[in-house]
């Protein structure tokens, strides 16, 4: 269903009941890229996948985007869908978003999850990126700008060549203008000291052969976020839960069910 938030609509889909759960997108892709996971997930919680500002059937307004101004639409869609807590997962784009989101609105959070993402982009990284930008917005996707290989594990991408099709043709999908607005919004943030306010209970996630995102990054915000546990998983590349879902899924359920099991014992009067 798509929201209508005043400036702009925002597409997203809701199912299951239970404690909030928010999945956001990376870079390049929709809500559709949590569909092998939907049922599983919203056994157990009421489950919300959305589409970002330039992305799926959300609107795709003329940017600059940034990282702040997605965390507001994220906020602004709970207060729609009525959500005054959640459990909100990130991957690549969507964990830096999910950042964002845990300092600018902290008391909306009763998780984070942080999948394949980071806290800082290096001056290489960052004018990588605005190349990439630049060039999707000049010349739309061409066959090196929408390959998808290098987002999964060599050995992946080699065995299923066909997972690898399917998202360079979503690649390939995109709106140029607003791919190369959210690329360059998220080309140069340096938040990594500012986690260490950050409280919330955290999970990382990080396949040890990522190429998009390397795995100190996660190391890094592990070391600084205070109430952070950090799972990495070798063999593994940047679209861990294509490559993973059983772990990825259970991992999940396991930490949010943890939180919020201790949630009700401290409710209920038990001892911390």
């Amino acid at each position: 269903m798509r929201i209508d938030l005043g400036d702009i609509h925002l597409n997203c889909e809701v199912s299951g009941a239970g404690t909030p759960l928010v999945l956001t997108h990376g870079l390049g892709n929709n809500l559709h890229f949590w569909d092998a996971h939907r049922e599983d997930l919203a056994a157990h919680h009421r489950l919300v996948c959305w589409d970002l500002r330039g992305f799926g059937r959300s609107d795709k307004p003329a940017g600059p985007y940034h990282p702040a101004q997605f965390a507001a639409d994220l906020a602004r869609l709970c207060d729609a869908l009525q959500l005054e807590r959640i459990h909100l997962v990130g991957i690549s784009m969507g964990g830096v978003i999910a950042q964002r989101f845990a300092l600018d609105f902290p008391a909306r959070l009763r998780s984070l999850v942080l999948v394949s993402t980071s806290s800082e982009v290096g001056a290489r990284a960052a004018a990588h990126w605005q190349r990439l930008a630049d060039r999707v917005e000049r010349d739309g996707f061409d066959a090196r700008t929408s390959d998808a290989a290098r987002s999964f594990s060599a050995a992946f991408a080699a065995a299923h060549p066909e997972v690898v099709r399917t998202m360079t043709e979503q690649n390939t999908a995109n709106d140029p203008k607003a791919y190369a607005a959210a690329a360059r919004g998220v080309s140069d943030y340096h938040w990594t000291a500012e986690l260490a306010r950050i409280g919330t209970p955290t999970l990382i996630l990080q396949g040890l052969e990522d190429q998009l995102t390397p795995p100190g990054g996660s190391v890094k915000m592990s070391r600084v976020l205070r109430n952070a546990r950090l799972l990495l998983i070798p063999e593994v590349g940047h679209n861990l839960p294509l490559e993973q879902p059983l772990l990825f899924r259970t991992a999940l359920l396991a930490f949010v069910g943890g939180v919020d099991a201790a949630a009700n014992f401290i409710a209920s009067g038990g001892p911390l």
